[in-house]
C-alpha cells in the first residue's frame, strides 16, 4: 500500500517563515507517494511512475517546466515543484562528499 510523506509542522514552519505560500501546510508532500510494489518504492509523482528523480533529471538536463509538463500531460507545475521540495528536504542536513582540489 502506499504511503504518504507529509511535511513536518517544523518544515512547515520553516517554509512559512520563507515567505513561501505556494503550498498550504503539507500540500508539498502529500503530491509523493512511497509505495514498494512501484518502481520499486521510490518517491514517486501522485501513484504514478514518474519518479521524484526521474523530475529531477531531466530539469538537471536543462529541461524546462513548461517542456516537461508537455512531456507529462497529467503533471501539473505543482507536482514539479513538490518533487523540488521533496529532493531538497531529502538532502537538508546531510554531509556531502565533495571534489577533492586538484
Amino acid at each position: 500500500m502506499a504511503r504518504q510523506v507529509t511535511m513536518s509542522k517544523a518544515g512547515a514552519a520553516r517554509w512559512a517563515a520563507r515567505g513561501r505560500g505556494a503550498y498550504p501546510e503539507g500540500v508539498a508532500y502529500e503530491r509523493i507517494t512511497i509505495d514498494p510494489s512501484r518502481m520499486s518504492g521510490l518517491p514517486c509523482i501522485r501513484d504514478t511512475r514518474v519518479t521524484v528523480s526521474a523530475v529531477l533529471g531531466q530539469l538537471a538536463a536543462g529541461v524546462t517546466i513548461p517542456e516537461f509538463l508537455a512531456d507529462y500531460p497529467y503533471l501539473d507545475r505543482a507536482d514539479v515543484l513538490a518533487a523540488l521540495e521533496f529532493a531538497a528536504a531529502a538532502l537538508q542536513e546531510r554531509e556531502l562528499p565533495l571534489a577533492q582540489p586538484a
